[in-house]
């Protein structure tokens, strides 16, 4: 029997799912597993050695974005300015707001695609709401809102600013990071990166 090395699996993995990536994001949910496979340049008798179906592609993609985010929002707060340039950069290493919005019109009729947004939104809510709450227990960030409410928040923001160059094409990726950058300072109360500044009074 031929012997599966773990890492070369998850790496061709992995690589198999940035290329269903950029399918969906150029040609949307739609995106046949023939298109997929050209991409990837391999047969489909070998991506789905891999992912079984299209709809474990999209759960493989989902929870793909999770660990890059678990990876970018796992680490301690050290200083005010650490909580709001970790979430600007989830907007720096998206791959384009193309996907998000084809996911949520297609969760419209999709039930299926429905549910796993959902889960996926409340495990982001989660890896933010704990982000925060450190920074909160660490007086770095903003307590009058709860950690949770303040993740909420945050999602919505992230989700609103992938339209921004859809908006403006002309508006440099750059330029819009260090405008979400400064936002966010704002809404988690740390007045751009000051440490202390704004800070709202703690509760007892």
């Amino acid at each position: 029997m031929r012997t599966v090395n773990p890492d070369q699996h998850e790496k061709k993995r992995r690589e198999l799912l940035r290329a269903a990536q950029r399918r969906f994001a150029a040609e949307g949910v739609q995106a046949s597993i023939a298109s997929i496979c050209a991409e990837a340049g391999v047969s489909p008798g070998h991506l789905y050695h891999y992912f079984p179906s299209k709809e474990a592609i999209l759960e493989g993609l989902f929870q793909l974005v999770l660990d890059e985010a678990a990876t970018h929002l796992s680490g301690d707060v050290q200083d005010a300015r650490d909580l709001p340039a970790l979430v600007a950069d989830l907007y720096s290493s998206g791959k384009g707001p193309s996907l998000l919005f084809d996911l949520l019109a297609e969760s419209q009729r999709n039930a299926a695609i429905a549910e796993r947004l959902r889960r996926h939104s409340a495990e982001m809510k989660q890896l933010l709401a704990s982000a925060i709450a450190r920074g909160q227990a660490a007086g770095l960030v903003d307590d009058t809102l709860s950690a949770p409410d303040l993740a909420t928040l945050l999602l919505a923001v992230l989700d609103g600013s992938k339209a921004m160059r859809l908006r403006d094409p002309a508006v440099d990726r750059g330029h819009a990071r260090e405008m979400l950058l400064a936002l966010v300072s704002r809404v988690l109360g740390t007045s751009g990166g000051r440490p202390g500044a704004g800070v709202g009074r703690r509760r007892a």
